[in-house]
């Protein structure tokens, strides 16, 4: 999940979803805060219904400008794309 945050708001959203454990949880894998057209990538795990539910939950913050989900089909390991391109 990309997300956008208000400019100057980064602190503030993070420090709202993490007072609501919505990130300290075993869906979500990962979160970084990045520079370019996105200010966060949330990495989730799960069933579609656990991550369209952690979705639409990160999407009620104030601090919120706008989301982009991206549904991976297939995840690969780089030693498994390394692998792939030797063969």
């Amino acid at each position: 999940m990309l997300v956008n945050v208000q400019p100057g708001k980064e602190r503030e959203f993070a420090n709202e979803i993490l007072s609501k454990g919505l990130i300290v949880d075993p869906a979500v894998e990962k979160m970084n805060f990045v520079h370019g057209s996105f200010d966060f990538v949330i990495v989730l795990q799960g069933s579609m219904e656990d991550i369209d539910r952690r979705i639409i939950e990160l999407r009620k913050s104030p601090f919120v400008h706008n989301t982009q989900s991206l549904i991976a089909f297939a995840m690969f390991t780089w030693e498994e794309l390394a692998n792939s391109v030797k063969k």
